[in-house]
């Protein structure tokens, strides 16, 4: 596995490499980004004819269809996103499927998204006007973290696991307050939300 800890679009745009090269691949099937699911998917047929996989996504989603060297390959993703996350720096990971149709982790793309810039004074006023704002967001909770303290929130952020999710109907459980309000207040936000009641 290799850390590519670049903006990759960018470098690709100012490397001088002739991207032309990828056009011997022919992409048969996308699946575009579903948030969902955290992850987006293509099939492609290469230059000798063999069909393949590839994805890119959340690295602790792109982590659970990895099936070679696994465990390391997680240790080490885990280190490299946290380390990254201290710094406020995203990413995603990226997999591709081998012969025998087990994937296999390529590396990680990072990228910056800081807030835009008025969200700080937003989140301000807000709190001037007695709001207590929390953070909700699908980011890892490292990103979230900084990004709550960039923006002048509190740290105390927790991850989603702890949250209910919706009834099979699609409603809030009725004993929503009862049971998670303490839970709620006391934390700053909650971070890797999916579909729970967010």
């Amino acid at each position: 596995m290799a850390c590519f800890c670049v903006n990759a679009p960018q470098v690709l745009q100012n490397s001088g490499l002739d991207v032309s090269q990828l056009n011997v691949y022919e992409q048969l099937e996308f699946v575009p980004f579903d948030p969902t699911v955290k992850r987006t998917e293509a099939t492609l047929k290469g230059p000798d004819g063999k069909l393949f996989k590839t994805t890119k996504g959340a690295p602790h989603i792109i982590l659970q269809l990895v099936q070679v060297d696994a465990e390391d390959i997680s240790k080490r993703v885990h280190w490299k996103v946290h380390e990254l996350g201290t710094r406020g720096i995203r990413s995603l990971a990226v997999a591709r499927t081998d012969d025998e149709g087990r994937w296999r982790m390529l590396g990680i793309l990072t990228f910056l998204d800081p807030p835009r810039p008025d969200t700080k004074d937003t989140i301000e006023q807000a709190m001037e006007y007695g709001v207590d704002v929390k953070m909700i967001t699908g980011d890892h909770a490292v990103i979230a973290k900084e990004t709550a303290r960039a923006l002048g929130l509190g740290v105390d952020i927790q991850e989603a696991g702890g949250l209910p999710s919706l009834d099979a109907d699609g409603k809030i459980p009725k004993d929503l307050g009862k049971k998670y309000g303490a839970m709620i207040i006391a934390a700053d936000g909650f971070a890797q939300v999916g579909k729970s009641l967010a």
